[in-house]
């Protein structure tokens, strides 16, 4: 049976819908910490579905499309500085905010993420970096290298706007072997147990899910 072809093309405006059914089917039920709080259980989440659509418009987010032009595989990418501003936009001030007590939960480990890894500290001489918000495959089309191809895209583009630094936040044991076969390195990474608010643990997902991690890929040197 030959391989099914795919091709990997920018985001459009119009895509977004389509996208966000594929997201419904994949990394809103597959990813861990929302399969561990339920956070789709009830329906649609409002919140996760901005979080998703909110770096679309940027044109550095990828999608791959099959032969009838339908999405099969997506990777959004932001650009964002390694040190948030604390203007309300930070994860700690919209976990304070949200009114969402699962996503609440999810906002936490992201704000605990992003004061561990420290990324102002690590790389100082560095302003902004691309992150790697969400990737997503079609079930069907799965280990058929989609993954690798996204990427692709978004290294060169990344390197093409001057950004030297691409991050890629794995909550899955899975995503952080692909992560580091990908050639990216860990610099951050705790056990769920230990992410904890009140004394409580916030989110512990099933094993093998067990640390969640940040990973940084330098895409060239500076001179």
């Amino acid at each position: 049976m030959s391989k099914p072809e795919f091709r990997v093309l920018p985001v459009e405006d119009g895509d977004t819908e389509e996208i966000m059914k594929l997201l419904q089917i994949t990394f809103f039920v597959d990813e861990p910490m929302n399969q561990a709080i339920g956070l789709c259980n009830d329906g649609p989440c409002a919140e996760l579905d901005d979080y998703c659509r909110q770096c679309l418009p940027e044109g550095l987010s990828f999608k791959a499309v099959d032969k009838d032009g339908k999405v099969v595989g997506v990777m959004i990418n932001g650009k964002c500085p390694l040190e948030e501003a604390k203007d309300g936009s930070d994860y700690l001030s919209l976990a304070q905010k949200c009114q969402n007590p699962k996503f609440v939960k999810i906002l936490y480990v992201l704000a605990k993420r992003d004061d561990g890894c420290r990324l102002w500290e690590k790389y100082p001489e560095d302003e902004y970096l691309v992150d790697v918000k969400v990737a997503a495959t079609h079930p069907e089309w799965r280990k058929r290298g989609i993954m690798n191809a996204l990427l692709e895209e978004t290294e060169k583009t990344t390197q093409e706007r001057g950004i030297r630094l691409l991050r890629m936040d794995t909550s899955s044991a899975y995503s952080a072997m692909s992560a580091e076969r990908l050639g990216f390195t860990c610099v951050y990474s705790a056990r769920y147990v230990d992410i904890k608010l009140d004394g409580r643990p916030l989110i512990v997902p099933e094993p093998p899910h067990v640390d969640d991690r940040v990973y940084i890929k330098t895409l060239f040197d500076r001179k």
